[in-house]
């Protein structure tokens, strides 16, 4: 009976293992590193850093979107940079969620359809929002922000409503300086909507 119990328990505690094994990287680009100065963001996600489905998302006129299968991290973090040449430099920012493994199915289409088929701008597919979209499919807290958001306002949504979450480590920042990037991303929606202001 004892060992029948241990064995159960064993059993439940891998199975828990496995449903909270789910990985989210959020590569996040600074406005200064954008042409339209909202900043861009994309996504990985997957079972492990070496096995991740990667999204990008950009503007027709600027080859639209990429979705790469099967990619490993550390060429998801250089892929914009050295593969599409959309930026010059590495994200400013990236960080790991930990999350319950949704439908991966139900992930993927949701993210294809927002990737592959229309093009950006800040009111239609904008790249936030998708994103924000595909993490409430995961049951992460993305923030009461409306949608027409830019990178700047999701990160500060997450940290200000996963702070037990970042304080447990499931969710990580693997690259960057968090509190640099809080202090000094502005926020980018009137940039865009009124444009930068000239110096």
């Amino acid at each position: 009976m004892r060992t029948s119990l241990v064995g159960f328990l064993l059993f439940f505690i891998s199975l828990n293992a496995q449903a909270g094994d789910f990985e989210i990287y959020l590569f996040v680009y600074s406005s200064a590193q954008t042409h339209s100065g909202a900043g861009h963001i994309s996504i990985a996600f997957g079972d492990d850093s070496s096995h991740l489905m990667y999204y990008t998302k950009y503007r027709n006129g600027d080859g639209g979107g990429y979705k790469v299968k099967d990619i490993h991290y550390t060429t998801a973090l250089n892929y914009d940079r050295d593969v599409l040449k959309h930026q010059k430099q590495k994200p400013m920012l990236v960080l790991k969620l930990k999350a319950q493994k949704p439908s991966l199915s139900k992930l993927e289409k949701l993210s294809d359809y927002w990737n592959i088929k229309k093009g950006w701008s800040l009111f239609t597919n904008n790249c936030t929002d998708a994103i924000k979209k595909l993490l409430r499919v995961t049951k992460i807290n993305s923030g009461y922000a409306f949608l027409i958001s830019t990178p700047n306002e999701l990160i500060e949504d997450l940290v200000y409503h996963s702070r037990a979450q970042f304080d447990e480590h499931s969710f990580q920042v693997v690259y960057g300086d968090l509190e640099k990037y809080l202090r000094e991303e502005p926020n980018a929606v009137p940039r865009v909507l009124f444009g930068r202001k000239k110096h």
